[in-house]
């Protein structure tokens, strides 16, 4: 691997750990216990993201990403103020926002780069930040539209 794969991949590992540390950061925020068990399993879920990333340090390298759908509900959505009274569906909504930066900035990164390791490396973090943003729309689908289901 070489040094400029290696550097991209540890800063994704940062800005998986600084998601998590925001996801803890509003779950200990928010006085509605539905609405903290929400950040809760984001935050996990970030781990679980840096996990994924380190796996790409390795020999072995990163693990194939399924390709994710995007129903570009997150786009729609306008971001609600942060407050100690965020609601289910406001924290969903705010993870939303911020799985669309992620998609986005990867993926202007990766049109910034030549073609080679570099390149397929961001795009495929792309590919990974959108299945994370599908994910949480998926959970705002049936947290706004329960009766759908």
């Amino acid at each position: 691997m070489n040094q400029e794969l290696q550097a991209l991949i540890e800063q994704a590992i940062a800005q998986e750990e600084l998601s998590h540390a925001f996801y803890k950061r509003m779950a200990e925020l928010v006085s509605h216990q539905e609405t903290r068990e929400t950040f809760e399993y984001l935050a996990h879920e970030e781990l679980d993201h840096k996990a994924f990333l380190q796996k790409c340090l390795t020999p072995a390298g990163c693990p194939l990403a399924g390709k994710a759908t995007d129903a570009k509900l997150a786009e729609i959505m306008a971001a609600p103020a942060i407050s100690e009274d965020l609601g289910p569906k406001e924290a969903l909504i705010v993870a939303m926002k911020r799985e669309e930066g992620s998609h986005n900035f990867y993926k202007h990164l990766a049109s910034l780069q030549p073609p080679g390791e570099a390149r397929d490396f961001l795009e495929k973090m792309a590919e990974v930040e959108l299945s994370h943003k599908e994910k949480v729309e998926y959970l705002y689908d049936n947290a706004a539209f329960p009766e759908v289901w």
